[in-house]
């Protein structure tokens, strides 16, 4: 099999592309990325009666919409029960009736359920396409009409760690790249967990480039990038779960300067203005130990601008939540108290502050004539004015149920075409006159070329990581940058090892022929990477290697024989660090670490995914022993199969079936004791069957002949179709003070279902 990657930069957008219509609402802070609307306010009051309400819908979430091409598109969760799953859904912008919906299960993570659909989706204007980031990591690129034109799987293929928080990030488009961050944990170099920005090709979904500018991470987080053109270097500005703000050249990742801010995690998202960056948080500061801060960053600089980055600085505000917006030469912040403040974008100073509520999670949208929309978390939508030197309401509704729940506001309003759109927890709301359309301009961004971007060129091989199975192909690019990023096109690829250089690869995976090309090897996993060794106009470069894994396709097996004590199995996902290959009873077998050096719970658990997402129907089998600490803490030792999970619980000593364990949407059980010290054989098959899925379990003593019987007999009515084989385990009562018990695996296979 031969894929082929054409990656064209289009080097003549240098701004967003223009929408069908002259003000739709692409991105989640609007087509500007800072909460302004050129818009004069559509409406200044309404009722839930009907002034100015142009339409309801009872499609509720937590995140923000976005309009584009007619369309309102929006992520929210669906269904009740074993049928819970997230939705990509649009909704016809003039009418609120529902054009189409796009449902997917939740699998892999710790979010619970009131916190799904917590990214907002991002539009691209130039295609029409739609992009989201859903709770159980995939990320899916739709066309306008609901199709899916690619899909990745962030958690099995990348290593995304989310956790209970619901903490995840809304993608972004620039050019033709998507780019997302997480937290993750992967193999090889960046099986260290850290904060990494990921940049996919929009129409492919294949890895351009991967970014890690910081250190260890603090917490999950959700700020989402800005995009402008600084200093003529199209830049992402990034707020980091390292608690620094951090400038990113956006064509390939580079880190041009640092910020520290934070001793945690940044969420609130940042707003540029020409060269300078609007920040703020609500945690302890970096060099002083009040809580937050609001401050204006001049982006220009390079290297570590800690010390003379700020043009101002308020300290001991909390603005933690909320993302600011800036308009009309003002910026406007929520603290986490829900009092909006107004300052001088330029000087720091304060005109006014204005007590909306309770809780400010909710971020301000502000029109070209001075009102804004913001809603309250404990559920008030307010309609206020800037008036200059103080801030007066000019509507205020409060979404009361008759159950008693409250409807909470978390999202942004948008401002698009003669409407106002926001979402509820519950609801889903359309202000404005019967009017739809606007001829409002949209600013866009404009490079400088000029003498600034002298200087040193870098390079990247894209695609920057691929998966391939033995003896399959896919073409490698060179690409050249200059110091802004902007790609320049490179001699020919014909007569690049004579011209230029020459491929090595390292990992023994396969062998790269001079045009590029690389072939896999035959045989089992393998992982490692391609690199280019080259001179250019005589000057030698150092290009970063493009991270390469090789996975057998299913029928395969891995008994561990032939890798080395104290390696890890290459290429496996969240392996690393967790688990070690080592010699006992006169083979080598695969340890789970339960060390008292890692006693955070991300270290405790191994969930190790084994290759690529496949389609359902296939069965994980696999030897398996724990052992116990303290004789009644005994670690959970498992399977997964097709985003399912099948483990024997030792403290709970039971063997249980379950999918996405916060809700959970799938649980079953049944009683199983195992012994300590010995080893057990566990087999876990999942049979598609139409619209359902037969989850089937069993587990007996390796030594002993397979029962005919399942221990486990499940059906799902609501099933993931697809996913990546792999191991679990929770290590029981591991401390900071003593090792908890361990686990141990031999004679892992994957086989298609008879």
């Amino acid at each position: 099999m031969k894929r082929s990657l054409n990656h064209i930069l289009m080097l003549g957008m240098l701004c967003w592309a223009t929408p069908s219509l002259a003000n739709d609402w692409p991105f989640w802070r609007g087509p500007e990325q800072n909460g302004f609307s050129r818009e004069n306010a559509p409406v200044t009051s309404w009722s839930m009666d009907g002034e100015n309400l142009a339409w309801k819908s009872d499609i509720g979430g937590r995140s923000t919409p976005i309009v584009m091409n007619g369309g309102l598109y929006m992520i929210a969760p669906v269904g009740e029960g074993e049928s819970r799953q997230e939705r990509v859904v649009c909704l016809d912008a003039n009418t609120g009736k529902k054009v189409w919906e796009h449902r997917f299960n939740v699998f892999h993570t710790d979010i619970v359920e009131n916190r799904v659909g917590w990214t907002a989706v991002v539009g691209d204007p130039a295609t029409g396409n739609v992009y989201a980031h859903g709770t159980g990591g995939e990320m899916f690129c739709f066309s306008g009409d609901g199709k899916v034109l690619w899909k990745r799987s962030m958690t099995e293929e990348f290593g995304r760690i989310s956790g209970y928080g619901g903490r995840l990030h809304t993608p972004i488009i620039d050019e033709d790249r998507v780019i997302v961050s997480f937290l993750n944990s992967s193999w090889g170099p960046m099986a260290k967990p850290t904060h990494r920005w990921l940049a996919l090709d929009k129409n492919t979904g294949e890895v351009i480039w991967w970014s890690a500018p910081g250190g260890k991470p603090l917490d999950t987080t959700y700020a989402v990038p800005a995009v402008a053109v600084i200093g003529g270097k199209r830049m992402l500005i990034v707020g980091a779960a390292d608690g620094y703000v951090y400038g990113l050249l956006a064509r390939n990742g580079e880190k041009v300067w640092s910020y520290k801010l934070s001793k945690r995690g940044l969420n609130s998202s940042i707003v540029v203005e020409g060269d300078y960056a609007y920040v703020c948080h609500s945690e302890e500061n970096y060099t002083t130990t009040k809580m937050g801060a609001v401050l204006c960053i001049d982006a220009t600089k390079t290297g570590d601008i800690t010390e003379n980055g700020a043009v101002w600085r308020h300290d001991g505000l909390t603005v933690g939540y909320a993302s600011p917006a800036i308009a009309n030469g003002r910026l406007y912040v929520v603290n986490n108290a829900a009092t909006m403040i107004c300052y001088d974008a330029k000087t720091g100073k304060k005109f006014w502050e204005y007590d909306m509520g309770r809780v400010g999670k909710g971020s301000p949208t502000v029109t070209a004539d001075g009102v804004i929309y913001v809603g309250e978390q404990t559920g008030m939508f307010h309609i206020l004015k800037d008036e200059g030197d103080k801030c007066v309401s000019l509507d205020m509704d409060t979404f009361e149920r008759d159950d008693n729940l409250v409807d909470e506001i978390y999202g942004s309003p948008v401002v698009a075409n003669g409407r106002v759109y926001f979402m509820t927890r519950y609801g889903t709301y359309c202000l404005g006159s019967s009017v739809y359309g606007s001829t409002s301009p949209i600013q866009g961004l404009t490079e400088n070329t000029g003498d600034q971007l002298k200087g040193r060129p870098g390079f990247r091989i894209v695609p920057s990581e691929i998966t391939v199975a033995p003896g399959e192909t896919i073409i490698l690019n060179l690409q050249k940058f200059d110091i802004a990023g902007i790609p320049h096109p490179l001699k020919s690829i014909e007569s690049f090892k004579k011209e230029i250089g020459e491929w090595v690869v390292k990992g023994g995976m396969g062998k790269v022929a001079n045009n590029g090309t690389f072939t896999a090897g035959e045989g089992g996993f393998k992982a490692g990477s391609v690199m280019v060794k080259l001179k250019d106009g005589g000057t030698e470069y150092e290009v970063p290697p493009a991270r390469v894994r090789v996975c057998p396709k299913i029928p395969f097996a891995v008994n561990f024989e032939d890798m080395k004590p104290g390696s890890v199995p290459p290429g496996w996902i969240g392996a690393s660090k967790k688990t070690e290959v080592i010699e006992m009873d006169g083979g080598r077998v695969l340890r789970k670490i339960a060390s008292k050096k890692f006693p955070s719970p991300p270290f405790m658990r191994l969930r190790s995914y084994v290759g690529p997402p496949v389609e359902g129907g296939y069965t994980v089998q696999c030897d398996l022993m724990g052992r116990a600490k303290k004789k009644r803490f005994k670690a959970d030792m498992g399977l997964i199969n097709s985003r399912y999970r099948l483990i024997a619980m030792g403290v709970a000593k039971k063997l249980r079936v379950e999918s996405w364990s916060p809700l959970p949407r799938i649980r079953h059980d049944v009683k199983f004791n195992y012994d300590p010290d010995k080893w057990y054989t566990m087999k876990f098959e999942v049979r598609p069957d139409g619209d359902r899925a037969h989850l089937r379990g069993k587990i007996w003593p390796r030594d002993e002949d397979e029962p005919a019987e399942w221990l486990i007999d499940v059906v799902d009515s609501c099933p993931n179709t697809e996913g990546s084989p792999g191991l679990y385990a929770y290590s029981t009562n591991t401390t900071s003070k003593s090792d908890g018990p361990e686990n141990y695996y031999d004679n892992f296979k994957v086989t298609n279902n008879e």
